[in-house]
């Protein structure tokens, strides 16, 4: 058999109606309901104590004041904004310059200065902590090549 011949064969015995769309009924679902289960009451054994020592009472009985809880501390995590100066995959030019107008801005307006935290975080959260490290390390010794 041929191609052509295989060809007009399956054309001619692969006819089939044309399937017709079904609609399915749509079908609810009943809520589940959940049932209370009781507990069988459990029977405690008596245990003997052991004597404890006067000074054991008194620690147990120097009960601490009952702390305020904290509310609890909301944390935002975001990382540096896109930076056209820096358009490809590779950030690690990206991450020096932050760095470095991190500590230009510090030069500038001194230190601890709010308006540098957001550049302490951006470079905090694009460099590697190892790199900043050891770029502190060479700040502290004076061997950055840096400027500032």
């Amino acid at each position: 058999m041929g191609i052509t011949e295989w060809a007009s064969w399956l054309l001619t015995t692969s006819r089939c109606e044309e399937a017709q769309p079904v609609e399915a009924e749509p079908v609810e679902a009943e809520p589940v309901k959940a049932e209370p289960v009781e507990a069988e009451p459990v029977e405690a054994e008596p245990v003997e104590a052991e004597p404890v020592a006067a000074e054991e009472e008194a620690v147990e009985e120097e009960v601490e004041p009952e702390e305020e809880a904290e509310p609890a501390r909301v944390i935002k995590l975001e990382t540096t904004p896109f930076d056209p100066r820096f358009p490809q995959q590779n950030q690690a030019k990206h991450c020096y310059t932050r760095y470095n107008e991190f500590h230009k801005c510090q030069s500038q307006k001194g230190e601890g200065a709010e308006e540098c935290e957001k550049y302490a975080r951006w470079y905090r959260s694009i460099c590697p902590t190892d790199w900043t490290n050891k770029w502190n390390e060479e700040r502290e010794n004076g061997t950055w090549p840096g400027r500032y």
